[in-house]
């Protein structure tokens, strides 16, 4: 599996896949019912690359495009990721879920690189999620959390001020607790400090649960002691030294 960069040539690459294939298992099992029609669906696409195309050669130019506009585009382009994925899902084909997953990740990104702002954080929080079950090696999941990195700096401050606290399964709140978990798979102390340093900023009342369940995986799964030190400190933080106040 790649690791989604926000480049237009890889989102080209993944759509060069993925719309024939949905179109023809739709049409062949006339499961488009009352679907985004298959041929607009390919021209939207091809008019939001050419768009993209346009704004890269502008930005190589110094032309630097409107935050606002790169926003507007970046929500288009996520609509039409849910109409194709909801086009695979009627086709039936469940094993087009990773690159439909690399498709959102990678607007997202693209959006984020360009000075935009996420405004629809759920199907990106989704993605990310998909690709983090599938990754198993370290320096894979460092990639990635890299990548989370780029996204939770773009998302819009509407979400990010997190201001209703009330749902447990909010986005941004997924968010940041599942970046301080790849980081830690990724084995990269310097990760897991800058995402600790963000969740514990931005999610104080999660906190010591997280540290603490992250103790509990330390022993269970046998983390490098290099690791291990680094939830030792964030333990004691959040956990021992405030039980002891």
């Amino acid at each position: 599996m790649e690791i989604p960069t926000g480049s237009p040539a890889d989102l080209q690459s993944l759509l060069d896949s993925l719309l024939p294939a949905c179109i023809e298992a739709s049409a062949g099992a006339q499961a488009a019912r009352g679907a985004h029609d298959s041929s607009s669906l390919v021209e939207a696409f091809r008019q939001l690359l050419n768009v993209m195309a346009r704004i890269e050669s502008d930005a190589q130019a110094d032309r630097m495009s409107d935050s606002a506009d790169i926003t507007e585009i970046g929500e288009y382009a996520l609509r039409l990721q849910e109409a194709l994925a909801a086009l695979a899902t009627n086709a039936g084909l469940d094993d087009r879920q990773e690159p439909l997953a690399l498709v959102c990740i990678n607007i997202a990104l693209w959006v984020a690189d360009h000075g935009g702002r996420i405004d629809t954080l759920e199907p990106v929080v989704d993605a990310l999620a998909l690709l983090a079950n599938n990754l198993r090696e370290p320096a894979r999941l460092e990639a990635l959390s890299h990548v989370i990195s780029r996204i939770v700096a773009a998302v819009s401050p509407m979400i990010s001020q997190d201001l209703e606290r009330v749902n447990p399964g909010r986005p941004w709140r997924v968010l940041l607790l599942n970046q301080s978990i790849i980081a830690t798979r990724s084995h990269n102390p310097e990760l897991m400090e800058q995402a600790f340093a963000v969740l514990t900023a931005k999610l104080p009342e999660d906190a010591p649960r997280f540290f603490t369940e992250g103790m509990q995986q330390m022993d269970a799964l046998d983390y490098p002691e290099h690791v291990r030190k680094v939830m030792e400190k964030y333990h004691r933080q959040w956990t021992v030294n405030r039980a002891l106040h």
